[in-house]
């Protein structure tokens, strides 16, 4: 009994307390979830769930996993934050390592809290290094909720908020044969056609104006 009512104790601070991403706000029922190992998490009535959902974002390895839990409570006992006037091993040896793996002539690492801020932050970077101002991208693509990566995503949830958004945002097509528009012709034409199409729209956009292509 004392186990259900903390628990629904929990649902309802979440449900009247909180918003939910991907999903209308009312009427939902979510999975309470207590704990996670491995590749299952668990409700608080000790159901198990197979947890297909983590490698979207950032435990694709599992949870709780022996070597990662180690080595996050290492660097907190370290040293938990540090203004980026600072530098510390944790974010110089990670930098030097991408440097290794990453072509030729790429030597530095921006490191940002997530896809969002990175796509915010690379669109600033092509815009300031090439002098041009209009960033390309496709259809069915999500690069974030923030204004400037959901003006690159071609996800029509955004229509509500098409005033606010970044301007400068040229979509394209992709080769999605599934629902291709070209693809009466056969998929082989599909997949020509959508680079012929891309192309086109460089030219009608003017190739000196475009500073990056923006894919997912």
């Amino acid at each position: 009994m004392a186990q259900q009512t903390q628990s629904a104790g929990i649902l309802r601070d979440n449900l009247d307390y909180t918003l939910f991403s991907w999903s209308r706000q009312k009427g939902i029922n979510p999975i309470l979830v207590e704990k996670g190992e491995g590749v299952y998490f668990y409700d608080y009535e000790g159901k198990k769930y197979l947890d297909f959902s983590s490698g979207l974002m950032n435990v694709n390895i599992g949870h709780g996993h022996p070597r990662v839990a180690a080595a996050v409570l290492q660097q907190m006992n370290q040293v938990s934050y540090v203004t980026p006037s600072c530098v510390t091993k944790a974010r110089g040896d990670p930098g030097k390592k991408l440097a290794q793996i990453a072509p030729p002539g790429i030597t530095k690492t921006l490191f940002t809290t997530g896809g969002a801020e990175s796509i915010e932050n690379a669109i600033k970077l092509a815009r300031l290094y090439t002098g041009k101002h209009k960033i390309l991208a496709r259809y069915r693509a999500f690069h974030g909720a923030s204004y400037g990566a959901m003006s690159a995503g071609g996800d029509p949830r955004k229509i509500p908020h098409d005033s606010q958004q970044l301007s400068n945002i040229v979509h394209l097509e992709d080769p999605y044969c599934y629902r291709c528009p070209w693809s009466q012709s056969g998929p082989d034409a599909c997949r020509r056609e959508c680079v012929s199409h891309i192309e086109r729209v460089i030219q009608f956009e003017g190739p000196e104006t475009i500073a990056a292509i923006i894919k997912e």
